[in-house]
């Protein structure tokens, strides 16, 4: 809720020009200064694709340094990543699960979901490159101290992607009772689930 509270209070909202000198926020903190101008406009993209890749956009709490300000809006960027992959392992495992006829006693969805998740989270995003990031510094209306807050651009390939997921239902292919054929199946529908969700991304730009 805090990180979400902060992209409302930093990105959705118009900041507004103030004749004290400045732009701020409507709760009036004010701008100092930016890595770049005008705003990127990735920042309020989250998340979104184009051919081969997705991005995942992270941002930060207020920080009193610009360095720490970077390095939590690269773990919040991860984290984001790690999030979507297990909400769309979930939704391809409880649907081809049912379809499928999987045991229910060695499998399951959201188990399954998370395990995967984990795998992820230790390998491919970890690995992932930070493209760009972009940073703000702003002074407190209240204290007048000032902090930075930060946006990180993760690129994540969707070829990675398609690898670590097929990489684990392989690893629990046994466990789970599959046959060479469900496991093909398996693999198939998350292939399309994440195309398809790229594809409704693109819809909404």
């Amino acid at each position: 809720m805090r990180r979400a509270s902060l992209i409302m209070a930093t990105g959705a909202m118009v900041i507004l020009l103030s004749c004290g000198g400045g732009p701020k926020l409507p709760g009036g903190d004010r701008l100092i200064w930016t890595t770049e101008k005008p705003r990127p406009e990735w920042v309020y993209k989250e998340p979104f694709g184009s051919e081969g890749v997705q991005y995942f956009v992270g941002t930060s709490y207020k920080y009193a340094d610009e360095k720490s300000s970077r390095a939590d809006a690269e773990r919040d960027a991860r984290l984001r990543t790690v999030r979507y992959l297990e909400t769309a392992a979930r939704e391809i495992f409880e649907r081809v699960g049912a379809e499928l006829g999987l045991v229910s006693e060695v499998f399951n969805p959201s188990n399954a979901a998370r395990d995967y998740a984990e795998l992820v989270s230790q390998g491919v995003v970890q690995k992932s490159k930070v493209v760009h990031t972009y940073t703000e510094q702003w002074q407190s209306a209240g204290t007048e101290e000032t902090y930075y807050l930060s946006f990180a651009k993760l690129l994540l390939p969707d070829e990675q992607v398609m690898e670590s997921f097929s990489d684990y239902s392989n690893r629990k292919k046994q466990e789970w009772r599959m046959t060479q054929e469900q496991f093909d199946r398996v693999n198939d529908a998350f292939k399309g689930h994440w195309e398809s969700k790229k594809a409704e991304q693109e819809l909404k730009e």
